[in-house]
């Protein structure tokens, strides 16, 4: 099938260069005009060959962030975007540009400004889809396997600044960062779906499971990434990035979910209910109203 032979939706993945991101990308690009977004843009259009266009995005950088909406408004009107880029960092907290913790600026902060910057831009009814994480769930003995708790929430300047457990050493407040950065999708999810009708804007997110073989464990000890690319293979719930892309792509453009807003899957495509901290109003009331001001942006919007 030839680009023009396409249907004229256009849907845009961020993060799309390798994994999670790559296989959602390679799928929609199938039937639709897909929008491809990475760091280094020649190693994202390699990634997805058949992407109508590759453009530049540093998710570090607010005002990179801001240029890349600008440029994607142009290609406008938009019929999805995949907030699927992420990172985890362990040890020492890193910092953007902007002076904020980089595994809260990138897993969310980056991506909510990247979804209200383009809300002029999206067709009715486009989706927003964001990627959750098990590791979210307090109460979900498959991440405990490896050193999860949950996610923390406090509020979003705090996360904002890096603060974490005083009481746990650098690496767990790593993983207690990446959990917590996963729960603040969720809750982005869930304000925007009571701000907007699903007729005008949809939200929805993924449950990717667990992806052995991914990048996830890069800063992880050499016996830990042996693990992750052998052993981990055989625990329950595991997935792979080509079945949960195909999950991704399959809740950005299936006309199954016309019409709603708001909804958590898993990458058996299965519907889940988010767990209790990701269901706390007063926390998506609160992440929501924080993240406008610190992606600078001073109107809401969905108001």
């Amino acid at each position: 099938m030839t680009l023009d032979e396409r249907s004229t939706k256009k849907f845009v993945v961020v993060g799309a260069s390798t994994g999670l991101g790559r296989a959602a990308a390679r799928g929609l690009a199938r039937e639709h005009r897909v929008i491809v977004a990475g760091r280094d843009v020649e190693r994202t259009r390699a990634a997805v060959p058949d992407a109508a266009h590759a453009l530049r995005v540093d998710l570090t950088s607010l005002a990179d962030v801001r240029r890349f909406t600008e440029e994607l408004a142009a290609l406008g009107p938009l019929d999805g975007v995949i907030c699927n880029a992420g990172v985890q960092k362990l040890g020492a907290p890193a910092r953007t540009a902007d002076g904020f913790e980089e595994t809260f600026a990138v897993n969310h902060l980056a991506h909510f400004a990247i979804a209200m910057r383009l809300v002029p831009a999206l067709a009715p009814g486009a989706r927003i889809v964001f990627v959750g994480s098990g590791t979210l769930d307090p109460d979900d003995p498959g991440p405990r396997r490896f050193g999860f708790r949950g996610g923390r929430y406090t509020d979003a300047r705090a996360l904002a600044a890096g603060a974490g457990d005083p009481t746990v050493d650098e690496s767990q407040r790593g993983l207690d960062r990446y959990a917590t950065s996963k729960l603040c999708n969720l809750l982005a999810m869930a304000a925007i779906a009571r701000r907007a009708p699903a007729s005008r804007l949809a939200a929805f997110a993924l449950d990717p499971g667990l992806m052995p073989g991914t990048g996830l464990a890069r800063d992880r000890s050499w016996l830990q990434r042996l693990a992750w690319h052998t052993v981990a293979r055989a625990l329950p719930g595991t997935s792979s990035a080509r079945r949960s892309g195909a999950a991704l792509a399959w809740l950005a453009a299936d006309r199954a979910h016309d019409g709603t807003t708001g909804r958590y899957f898993d990458f058996r495509r299965r519907e889940i209910e988010p767990c209790a901290i990701a269901r706390r109003v007063d926390w998506a009331d609160e992440l929501y109203a924080t993240s406008l001001a610190l992606a600078g942006i001073a109107r809401d919007p969905l108001a």
